[in-house]
């Protein structure tokens, strides 16, 4: 019986298809029932062949597909195609799903394995989403922590830097004299954004423990996967960008504190990012071309969210208990929002150029 480390094995061997929706199926058994492979953007993709399967879970449902494969100089085949999600390869967890299927018999009885490792494979492709909207989360906050290093005064890059809290239980991702900034990422094509209480729309009101801010930007930043030769980012090249930046001014104390912040982001959801040792790593490397970025002053009343005052009357109601989804123009009035990384950072820290 083939096991995990056998799948792993021939896993990390798979190429990329060329080009489109060329690939090379790897068969992980002489049967040819369960396969591997990887699109031209290098994402693993698990194939059950045969009829279609019928999925009980919401997340495995959409994640997988019924087609007929055309193959070269042989006749087509049917297969279900489940796209694991994109950031990065995964390699183990396609290869744990495969190994699961496989000693639970897959190649005798595809569609009672699939029933038992189906709760399996749903766990797996959820833990995935959660490490890649982590992955998402903090190159959106780097390039903008970048941005601002860019434009700040040298004097004022390690104070920066260090008021970046990561992932942090914190009020704010980002403050500066008196200015919030929260960062929002998504790979929509608009600033349509998960919020999560109250708070992360409206200007923190002055308290006795804090002199609370004057004003709250909703950073909305879009990336989407690039294609090989575009200008692109990655979470390992803003990185060193902002470390080089720390170098330069003077500020290389501030850098420890800068890595290990980094390294924590995304840990509850079990990737962390080492600078040092995964710079080269999957799926840490995917590449991101920006596809806006927009600064909301959330002061405006304009914006038409949830706040506070609207929540409070219904006094049985938990404020910081709130989730909602938020689906904000481009344009809302002429300087509302700002657009384009450098004029966000240049309000944030009050330039006028």
């Amino acid at each position: 019986m083939i096991n995990f480390e056998d799948v792993l094995s021939k896993v990390v061997s798979i190429p990329a298809g060329d080009a489109g929706n060329d690939r090379t199926i790897t068969w992980l058994t002489e049967a040819q029932v369960v396969g591997l492979a990887r699109n031209s953007r290098g994402h693993l993709e698990l194939f059950l062949a045969g009829d279609p399967l019928k999925a009980r879970m919401r997340a495995v449902d959409s994640a997988m597909h019924h087609h007929s494969w055309h193959r070269i100089n042989q006749s087509p085949f049917s297969a279900n195609r489940i796209l694991l999600p994109a950031l990065g390869h995964f390699d183990h967890v396609g290869a744990f799903i495969a190994a699961e299927l496989l000693r639970e018999d897959a190649d005798s009885d595809l569609k009672r394995a699939f029933a038992v490792a189906e709760p399996l494979i749903e766990l797996s492709i959820k833990r995935l989403e959660i490490s890649e909207n982590a992955i998402l989360g903090l190159a959106g906050e780097l390039l903008i922590l970048d941005s601002l290093c860019r434009q700040a005064d040298d004097m004022h890059v390690g104070g920066i830097v260090s008021a970046w809290d990561g992932w942090r239980r914190s009020a704010r991702d980002l403050s500066w004299e008196g200015t919030g900034v929260e960062i929002k990422t998504t790979t929509r094509s608009a600033s349509s954004h998960l919020i999560q209480g109250v708070h992360q729309v409206e200007p923190a009101p002055a308290s006795d423990d804090a002199p609370g801010e004057a004003r709250l930007l909703l950073v909305s930043v879009g990336l989407h996967l690039a294609e090989p030769g575009m200008t692109a980012v990655s979470i390992p090249f803003l990185v060193d960008s902002i470390l080089l930046r720390l170098n330069a001014v003077s500020a290389a104390g501030v850098s420890a504190i800068f890595l290990s912040r980094v390294s924590a982001y995304g840990s509850e959801s079990g990737i962390g990012y080492e600078h040092e040792s995964m710079a080269n790593d999957a799926p840490f490397t995917t590449r991101f071309g920006i596809t806006f970025v927009r600064g909301y002053d959330m002061s405006d009343f304009s914006i038409k969210v949830l706040r506070r005052e609207d929540v409070l009357e219904h006094q049985h109601v938990d404020v910081q208990s709130l989730m909602f989804r938020v689906d904000l123009p481009a344009v809302i009035t002429h300087s509302n929002p700002l657009s384009g990384r450098r004029r966000v950072a240049e309000s944030i820290l009050e330039l006028h150029p």
